[in-house]
């Protein structure tokens, strides 16, 4: 078949294919855009921990070594003898207990010695005290617990014997005396920091430290460290204390090549083995541990690469919706598209041709229609790709833009046409011949519909939309196993395993959408309910309110298939953005939740809490501070169990407080309890449950000071704090440490203990309206308080939440890329699904009006003035409309409570909180757009259509 005839035929029905075309570019538009959002979500993640990774490669030196063997290894490393290595410097640390003079305290530092030049000194800054260090001088890190105890000018003492193992027996002790004068205290950047406490291989990833492939949850504890010249004050001890790490930087732009992640893995191997060899080659003498080289750059190339492909597939999982919204508005509008062309299929079939030529022709001009419509995509979703994703101008995917993505968005593009014209051209190719000639023919299957199968969607849809609007989960039941009665009937127990399955893993997906189809089919599309009722309410308008509802009794296939294109649509939008505000709202009660109020101050030491707490009350934007004292105490259960000791009056003022997490007594009740009464708690609800304690029951709590000293103390419960849902209680009892829930027991009970307590501090920091929290939180860390260990800030966590690509290190924010990606994408789709929807049913509403032509111009002869035409023609197509749409959105909000609900019934680790159906503005307004978008498409067409009829008629009357 010949290229030209086919543009030809394209061209002169351009008016035909117009919207299957803008259907397609649509289609492959967001399937590209969802290729290229994943590239682009993993290539920023693999950017973000790449750059968090301080050092690339490290020669661990566990054993004693000599300057001279040392200045050996680095000349042999040092560019370029080893092609790709660009920089190389050496780090010695030891640690131990020290003892500070004036005080004669003992502590344990850990003293890193660095060379001058050192990425360490890049990112030191000194608070006060020598710009630079001389012999047996050391900067103390600002951040370190002991650091409120060091003055300026104090010396740490170190008095420490070493011994290390060899192959054949161990060598023999080595005591030396180490006197460091504090010059100065420093504080120090990410970066500098992990190098100075070894963290070189960790990174953030959605607030979970990773660190050499092991997750953490943040900082189990925080050292004390002593920094001091390499050249001056620790060469002269590496032959004695024994570790000694050189650090190997890397020309990561020559070595990495994101589009060939396997060959870069493949140099940087390369690379370390070159490493590896020549330090052994060179290492004299055999201890029990040899040298070895970590490489830190391969683990978060192989997570890339896995992280690519694996948020591909989801994007396109959460969006087949969307694709399936585009083929089944492909296939409406294919129908309608060749019912126009009858005649032209009549003319063809007279000249001879026959009828495989006409189906070859017709999925031929689809292919083109396909190809360029994917072209068009292509550039489209380059275009708007970085307006979605919000990562800057469109530089920032080019680089991403890969012939393979062309090529895969091209092969969908045609197939998802050839799919959506296939059965309509088959169809229109058998025409028969004198019936093809017809101006117009409804051409439509005459075959009886058997109803058996739009029973079973509906009745399957309908039973997964009650279990959602009932909130049941089958999801601790598939995971905990059926009841024990039901465990004895093997039978009983596979059929109820698979059926949860299938509950879980299909009907989550799918049900709304047997729902719809069934629904439809059965209610719209067999039966006159819908169309009896709009005969009813449009009694109002008299002989017009009759008048319009002739035509609805009309085209029930159409009429079904638009329904159910209105609904599925209407239903998956407010399903994506209740769901995407409910989980945003979780994210910011998260966030404020974590930090404890709008800011949070955590201390390296107690001891000077007060004055801090002062300075930073003084700040002119804050409004209230409290404090917060954690210990542990040992529950009858036999759990140590965290106890938060506060402030009753202060503490409900200033923190953020969670009412639904307070049972027994409203929050603010409860603590005007403990106000009154230093022995009352407020008592973690899943030990009070095992213990079976009502409100005013006494609970017996037990500090350990250590050794045989503890003392027992007899509180009385005030109420109630955790999850009313079981399920999110299970982590506390499975061992999970620190990710517990807590109890709240009065300050002035603390106070009576403090002395005998290991403790930590938390101040929280509430501001006045509208202050500006990261401006705040930059004015407490330059007040330079040695006993401030972090600041926290709910507006800078939330700032880099929305910048979604990662959260600072120890950042508790349960978050991740892959979600906010999802979500992005679902919302993108909710667009997408609407112009879609809108496209087909306005061209199903103007093949509508064109098959009626003659009757409209006969009620224009008539005498209906233009606005009594308008009226008729929206009463019979706006009723449909209307009805789908409000279907769409009651079962939207179903499916969208049902997802919230059963992500409340399951556990998420240290988190207590639920979600909620929330409603804010934007995602009213974007709800209502897509409602607005779907009318529109309804009304235009008529108003359109009726004025073209009035103008025809009015032109005919003046040729007359």
């Amino acid at each position: 078949m010949e290229v030209p005839f086919l543009f030809k035929r394209l061209v002169r029905s351009w008016k035909v294919f117009l919207a299957l075309l803008l259907g397609i570019i649509l289609a492959s538009t967001f399937f590209c855009g969802i290729n290229l959002g994943a590239d682009v979500v993993a290539r920023e993640i693999l950017d973000r921990q790449l750059s968090q990774i301080p050092v690339d490669m490290v020669v661990h030196i566990y054993s004693p070594i000599s300057i001279s063997n040392l200045t050996e290894i680095m000349g042999a490393l040092s560019p370029p003898n080893i092609e790709g290595i660009t920089r190389i410097e050496a780090l010695s640390e030891f640690d131990g207990p020290a003892k500070i003079t004036g005080s004669n305290e003992t502590a344990r530092f850990r003293v890193v010695g660095i060379t001058e030049g050192s990425v360490v000194y890049e990112g030191l800054t000194v608070r006060s005290g020598s710009p630079s260090l001389g012999v047996n001088e050391t900067y103390v890190w600002a951040g370190s617990p002991n650091a409120g105890d060091l003055r300026l000018g104090d010396t740490v003492c170190f008095n420490m014997t070493w011994q290390f193992l060899t192959d054949h027996e161990p060598s023999e002790p080595k005591t030396f005396t180490l006197n460091l004068t504090v010059a100065g205290f420093v504080d120090l950047e990410d970066q500098a920091l992990r190098i100075v406490e070894s963290g070189y291989g960790s990174y953030s990833q959605g607030g979970i430290i990773i660190q050499d492939d092991v997750i953490h949850y943040g900082p189990s504890h925080v050292e004390s460290i002593l920094i001091v010249d390499w050249n001056k004050t620790m060469a002269d001890l590496i032959d004695i204390t024994g570790h000694t790490e050189i650090l190997i930087f890397l020309d990561r732009d020559s070595l990495i090549n994101f589009w060939d992640i396997s060959g870069s893995i493949e140099k940087i191997q390369t690379i370390r083995a070159q490493i590896q060899n020549k330090v052994e080659t060179l290492y004299q003498g055999r201890p029990r541990i040899n040298p070895w080289t970590n490489s830190y750059l391969v683990s978060p190339l192989r997570n890339y690469e896995s992280m690519s492909q694996t948020m591909t597939v989801q994007f396109l999982m959460i969006s087949l919706p969307v694709f399936f919204v585009a083929w089944y508005m492909g296939s409406t509008v294919s129908d309608v598209s060749y019912n126009l062309r009858c005649r032209e299929i009549g003319l063809l079939l007279t000249k001879g041709f026959s009828r495989s030529w006409l189906l070859r022709m017709f999925l031929s001009e689809a292919a083109l229609i396909g190809l360029f419509g994917g072209l068009t995509g292509v550039g489209l979703s380059i275009f708007l790709t970085p307006i979605f994703l919000g990562v800057g101008d469109i530089l920032a995917v080019l680089p991403l833009v890969h012939m393979d993505t062309i090529a895969i968005a091209l092969a969908f593009s045609v197939s998802l046409t050839l799919l959506s014209v296939f059965r309509s051209a088959r169809r229109a190719s058998k025409l028969d011949i004198v019936e093809a000639l017809q101006e117009y023919r409804y051409v439509e299957e005459v075959k009886p519909y058997r109803m058996r199968w739009p029973w079973v969607a509906f009745i399957l849809g309908a039973y997964k939309i009650v279990m959602w609007l009932l909130g049941i989960n089958l999801y601790p039941l598939l995971v905990h196993g059926p009841p024990p009665g039901l465990r004895l009937n093997i039978l009983l127990t596979i059929l109820l395993g698979g059926w949860m399955v299938f509950d879980l893993f299909v009907l989550n997906y799918i049900g709304p959408l047997l729902f719809f189809w069934g629904f439809t089919k059965i209610f719209l599309g067999s039966s006159l309910i819908l169309q009896k009722l709009v005969t009813r309410a449009a009694r109002f308008m008299g002989d017009l309110g009759a008048l319009a509802t002739r035509n609805i009794r009309r085209n029930p296939a159409r009429t079904a298939s638009i329904a159910f294109l209105i609904a599925m649509i209407i239903g998956y939008g407010f399903q994506v953005v209740c769901s995407y505000s409910s989980e945003r709202d979780y994210i910011v009660r998260q966030v404020r939740f974590d930090v404890g109020a709008d800011i949070g101050v955590e201390l390296s030491t107690t001891v000077n809490a007060s004055s801090t707490m002062g300075m930073i009350e003084n700040l002119s934007e804050v409004l209230s501070v409290t404090i917060e004292y954690r210990f542990t105490g040992l529950s009858p259960i036999g759990v140590y169990h965290l106890l938060v000791a506060v402030n009753p009056s202060e503490w409900i003022q200033t923190a953020h407080c969670e009412g639904e997490l307070f049972t027994g007594r409203e929050a603010a009740s409860a603590f005007r309890e403990m106000e009154n009464d230093n022995e009352t708690i407020i008592l973690e609800r899943g030990i009070a449950e095992r213990l079976e304690l009502s409100l005013d029951d006494r609970i017996a709590v037990i500090i350990d000071y250590g050794g045989s000293q503890q003392t027992t103390l007899n509180l009385r419960v005030v109420g109630f704090f955790g999850p009313k849902t079981p399920s999110m209680r299970e982590y506390y009892y499975n061992g999970y440490y620190g990710r517990s829930y807590w109890s709240y027991v009065p300050q002035g009970l603390y106070e009576t203990i403090k002395d005998k307590v290991a403790s930590e501090g938390k101040i929280l920091v509430k501001l006045k309206p509208n202050a500006d929290g990261k401006a705040v939180a930059e004015e407490i860390r330059n007040l330079q308080i040695n006993d401030i260990y972090r600041v926290s800030s709910v507006s800078e966590l939330l700032e880099l939440q929305q910048s979604r690509w990662s959260s600072p290190v120890g950042t508790p924010i349960p978050f991740s890329t892959a979600i906010a990606g999802s979500m992005d994408i679902q919302r993108l789709g909710v667009i997408f699904a609407v112009l879609a929807a809108s496209l087909g049913t306005a061209l199903v509403t103007l093949v509508s009006l064109k098959e009626r032509s003659r009757e409209v111009g006969i009620l224009g002869v008539r005498g209906l003035s233009f606005n009594q035409m308008v009226r008729v023609l929206m009463v019979e197509n706006l009723s449909l409309v209307g009805f789908s749409v409000f279907l769409g959105a009651i079962v939207g909000l179903i499916v969208a409570y049902g997802n919230i609900s059963a992500a409340n019934s399951m556990p998420f680790g240290y988190s207590p909180l639920l979600r909620h159906l929330v409603f804010p503005m934007d995602s009213v307004l974007t709800l209502l757009a897509c409602c607005a978008l779907v009318f529109a498409s309804t009304i235009i067409p008529v108003i359109v259509m009726s004025k073209r009829y009035l103008s025809e008629m009015e032109r005919i009357v003046r040729e007359v």
